[in-house]
């Protein structure tokens, strides 16, 4: 098709984003919708090209070359590049059709002195998935005479050394971004300002928030003046009301000049204390802040407006880019709801596979309706890819979200917390029990409700208290019904019964109706117990923090039996020459080379194949079935060995270490028994919950990878196996694309693979090509919430939240405070980590992180000391760091923003206290 130079508002071109940018676009779409918007001619992206023509290759050559890293290089490209811009020449039928498009803006006004505002409008900018607000130039008040160095000089914009930045850090190819530039004409506003349609720091959707200052937007938007604040909150009825008014003191205004361009004048005393908008028009502007959020499919939008001559102007319109989404409420849910991380619980917080998002879903679901819960959903509500269907495990982000909102209107709501999980979590959702209203159920709800949770309650509790009584006997049981269960796993992916893709994706279906039951019935009666002792040991000790020194002596734990392992294979590969050799010399991936040619030494090579054929199912992120396994993506483990033979203190040997923890724990036991106030009484019963405590805790790890990480690990090799026959049959590019498909889709696929049904084909693959692309997107999102309101309040963390409750920890300059989950003080430098693959971590540094998973844990035995953003007592970083004896604490929050790699802290894992000693 034939693209014009330029488009004027009502003409059909002006919505096409690659021919008039976001910005021309969004101004396009308003304009013919109805909306009060300046009239305005775009020149498009047509037209940039055309006259980059011939610049084009020097630019990205300099571009492909470039370092973003070094200042100084940028801001000389940047500068190079824009002078290069400026001074093109246009051809002369590009000039003429800019300029007569200006006469007819100017045709249509009785100005006498017509004046335009010229726009950057990038390809890449004012989208839903990126803003890119303020990075292209804007020039206000622009006459004929320079309207074409303005366009110029907004093309050039487009290589500012920000902007520049901001697209390689955006992984955005440079060459796939162009350039429109929107004519538009003036308005000489008297009050202007910004709206937004959901509040940009809480993420309340049902509030509009407004900042206002006298004359033109630009000194509000360049940050030049303090403007009137505005929160207008709409009801149920969508009825506003303003809630919030704050007067600020807008110390100057800007303003046009009769002969072009701008001036700036000091606002009288009077003024400044007066308010900028009257309340009719704060009113007037927030309805149409909202009408303009409807017209864009209730998508929240960044406004900035004007009033001029008692009308007002919708003068730009951008998506809110940084508002976290909120889950869909499921068919027939009401009301406020309230939605807590699955990430944060499990320590990790990148986003899930669309695979990996349904397999957790439909095994909780099940778990869940095993324990007398969600019993109107099944299990192909839990598998759909449809997320009005999911009604306790939502997905937004691509991260799951569990909605707790029913927990705040039962008679259970008095118990409820999460402390034990996350202690940040937990002062939230306290905070949110008392502060917020939620929908209660039906009394036939309710009732039916706890009739099955009853069912599921009384045996559970039955069976703890045998297994109280007889705990060997308990955890044997356990072993055996696991084996059992194994067994079936097994037997289901044999390939005399497994004989298609559909056969295939029909067991991974039963597998996970079964894993939950089989978990409640023997997994929950041996945990509890052990919680419970845990708890009155607590009680029984004078400082509770002893007790949890106790766990240190827990026999069989799957996680440290993986490190002890690791360890042992380390010492085999330091005691033979070659071995240690090749592990000093050789690079990780060569190591790795090494190992999928069986190159090493058979008794090495063995024990290497031995280790990954135990723990192979493990990885980073392994509680997403999409994810990368230690047998696929074996570095980290050859890593971790490297790390561990630079271990040459005997006493900081991982078995040495583990000795030293376990014999921690009975001296701690000595301890408490010698304070006890009633020893005849107390004696016994510390000896029988500390024996308890000893034997059944360690199964509070073993459900999740004796059960759900060993059966991901079959699961995930059987239906790659079978995946390639779609791959054959060339309905899918490569076998982990079934990754991107949610169950239900996986089923179909598989149909379609066994019945050859080649005319899905295209579906399949545009359908995984956009689950890809989303997924890497959310990769980005570094920042994820503890907790979100379905009303689109956001929680990141407790340090907003008032905690009246809580004794305040009087502290002194240059400390910190978390919660203490592993007791001992450490003094060392910090070592911040974001990957535990590339951490870098050396022995005895502080491992400060957000969270950790057990892909972490090999880093334990070579820290000296745990500092985490996230957790509590019962998650993998408390747990680990008690087992080898690490002091730790958790739950502070912007811990890797306060502090820096090699500054000397002191952790105190005893009262939670965090203390900087040299910078």
């Amino acid at each position: 098709m034939s693209i014009p130079y330029v488009v004027h508002l009502e003409d059909q071109y002006a919505v096409e984003l690659d021919i008039v940018g976001g910005k021309g676009a969004n101004l396009a779409l308003l304009y013919q919708r109805q909306f009060r918007v300046p009239n305005a001619f775009i020149i498009t992206t047509h037209a940039y090209e055309l006259a980059l023509n011939r610049q084009v290759k020097s630019i990205f050559s300099i571009l492909d070359r470039l370092d973003v890293d070094n200042l100084n290089e940028l801001e000389t490209a940047s500068n190079h590049i824009k002078s290069t811009i400026c001074n093109i020449t246009l051809p002369d039928d590009q000039i003429d059709l800019i300029m007569k498009s200006y006469d007819r803006l100017y045709q249509n006004t009785c100005q006498h002195n017509f004046h335009v505002a010229v726009r950057s409008s990038a390809t890449a900018e004012d989208l839903p998935e990126n803003s890119f607000a303020g990075q292209q130039d804007t020039y206000l008040h622009v006459t004929r005479e320079t309207l074409i160095e303005k366009v110029k000089e907004c093309w050039a914009s487009l290589f500012t050394s920000r902007a520049i930045s901001y697209r390689n850090k955006s992984h955005i190819d440079h060459k796939q971004v162009k350039l429109a530039v929107v004519v538009q004409e003036m308005v000489s506003s008297e009050v202007s300002g910004v709206a937004f349609t959901a509040n940009p720091i809480t993420g309340l959707r049902n509030e509009v928030v407004i900042d206002s200052t006298y004359g033109l937007g630009e000194a509000l938007v360049s940050g030049l003046v303090t403007p009137d604040h505005y929160e207008i909150l709409f009801d149920e009825d969508q009825q506003p009301k303003i809630r919030v008014k704050n007067i600020g003191e807008k110390t100057i205004r800007i303003i046009g000049k009769s002969n072009g361009g701008t001036d700036t004048l000091v606002t009288q005393d009077h003024e400044r204390i007066k308010e900028a908008l009257s309340d009719e028009n704060i009113l007037q502007l927030a309805i149409l802040a909202k009408q303009v959020e409807r017209s864009y499919d209730n998508r929240p939008q960044d406004l900035e407006w004007g009033f001029a001559q008692g009308n007002l102007y919708i003068l730009q319109a951008r998506p809110i880019t940084t508002l976290f989404p909120i889950p869909k409420r499921a068919s027939g849910q009401s009301g406020l709801r309230c939605m807590v991380s699955f990430g944060t619980i499990q320590g990790f917080l990148e986003p899930m596979t669309p695979l990996g998002e349904s397999t957790i879903r439909t095994l909780m679901g099940s778990f869940l309706r095993t324990a007398g819960i969600q019993q109107n959903a099944s299990s192909e509500d839990d598998m759909s890819s449809d997320p009005l269907r999911h009604i306790i495990l939502k997905s937004a982000a691509n991260r799951l979200w569990i909605d707790i909102s029913g927990m705040f209107t039962s008679p259970l709501k008095r118990i409820f917390g999460v402390s034990m999980v996350d202690t940040g979590m937990n002062q939230i959702v306290q905070y949110i029990k008392s502060s917020k209203t939620f929908t209660p159920p039906s009394l036939f709800s309710a009732v039916k409700f706890y009739f099955f949770l009853m069912l599921f309650v009384v045996p559970v509790i039955i069976k703890s208290i045998r297994n109280f009584i007889f705990p060997r006997y308990g955890k044997q049981l356990y072993r055996r019904k696991l084996d059992k269960y194994h067994q079936f796993v097994d037997q289901g992916f044999d390939p005399q019964r497994n004989q298609n893709f559909t056969d295939c994706v029909n067991h991974f279906q039963n597998i996970f109706s079964m894993l939950p039951s089989f978990i409640a019935q023997y997994g929950v009666s041996c945990i509890l117990p052990a919680i419970v002792s845990l708890r009155l040991l607590q009680r029984l000790a004078k400082d509770s923090v002893d007790a949890l020194a106790l766990t240190r002596a827990v026999e069989s734990n799957p996680t440290t039996e993986m490190n002890l392992t690791l360890w042992k294979l380390t010492v085999s590969i330091k005691n033979n020459a070659s071995a240690r050799e090749l592990f000093g010399n050789e690079s990780t991936d060569r190591l790795v080379n090494l190992y999928q040619e069986r190159s090493f030494e058979s008794m090495i090579q063995f024990e290497l194949e031995e280790f990954f054929r135990m723990y192979g199912c493990r990885g980073i992120g392994e509680i997403d079935l999409g994810r990368k396994r230690w047998c696929e993506e074996p570095q980290i483990i050859f890593e971790q060995i490297k790390n561990y033979l630079k271990i040459t203190n005997p006493m900081k040997a991982i078995d040495k270490i583990h000795e030293q923890s376990q014999q921690t724990a009975y001296e701690t036991y000595n301890r408490i028994e010698q304070q006890l106030r009633w020893p005849f009484i107390q004696k016994p019963l510390l000896s029988i919950l500390f024996s308890r405590l000893r034997i059944l805790f360690s199964v509070r790890e073993s459900p999740k990878f004796h059960g759900i990480i060993q059966t991901f690990g079959k699961c995930r090799r059987e239906l790659f196996r079978k995946a390639q026959l779609a791959v054959d049959e060339r309905l899918i590019s490569q076998v982990d694309d079934i990754c991107y498909l949610y169950i239900d889709e996986l089923h179909s696929l598989a149909v379609d693979t066994d019945q050859k049904n080649h005319g899905r084909r295209e579906h399949w693959q545009n359908l995984i090509t956009q689950r890809r692309t989303e997924y890497q997107k959310q990769m980005l999102c570094k920042r994820v919430p503890l907790i979100l309101l379905s009303d689109g309040t956001t929680y990141y963390d407790a340090t907003t939240i008032p905690d009246e409750n809580s004794n305040k920890i009087e502290l002194m300059e240059g400390e910190y405070s978390g919660s203490p989950v592993s007791p001992g003080v450490y003094e060392g430098q910090v070592r911040i980590v974001d990957d535990p693959i590339n951490s870098h971590l050396q022995p005895g540094e502080i491992l400060v992180c957000t969270a950790t998973d057990p892909a972490w844990t090999s880093l334990f035995p070579i820290a000296g000391a745990l500092v985490l953003e996230m957790g509590g007592m019962l998650q993998h970083g408390a747990i680990v760091s008690r087992e080898y004896g690490l002091p730790a604490v958790v739950g502070v929050a912007n811990a890797k923003r306060i502090f820096h790699n090699g500054q000397m802290i002191q952790v105190n894992g005893s009262n939670g206290r965090i203390k900087i000693l040299a910078e």
